[in-house]
């Protein structure tokens, strides 16, 4: 069952611990191509670099690449409401935010596809 996590980091152990954690990064590099962005993941990357990885991605795609951005979060489907929800004016801790709905995103989509194919 899907619990709710604090952050990207306690997310991602409970990926690894389901042993999904590969198929959430094929699943990220899935939703990065389908938009057209040329990163990917390296299904090889600890949870921490991962997260790190797409941080930095995000933040790059916010400062230099707003179309790509959003086309990227119409794509995963994280919901405009909760990004507006996100009280911070620091771009920092703005990314990590955004980095966690895409992450959370992503692990309900394998979780469920896991689930229900199975």
């Amino acid at each position: 069952m899907l619990q709710e996590y604090q952050n990207s980091i306690s997310l991602l152990t409970q990926v690894v611990d389901k042993d999904l954690y590969i198929q959430l990064i094929q699943q990220l590099n899935k939703d990065f191509g389908l938009v057209s962005l040329d990163i990917v993941f390296d299904t090889e990357s600890a949870p921490m670099a991962l997260k790190n990885r797409l941080q930095e991605t995000v933040k790059n795609l916010l400062l230099n690449d707003s179309e790509g951005y959003y086309n990227l979060l119409y794509r995963i489907d994280v919901s405009e409401a909760t990004l507006k929800n996100i009280n911070t004016s620091n771009m920092d801790d703005y990314s990590e935010e955004v980095t966690f709905l895409i992450l959370k995103r992503i692990w309900q989509k394998v979780y469920y596809k896991n689930k229900f194919s199975s």
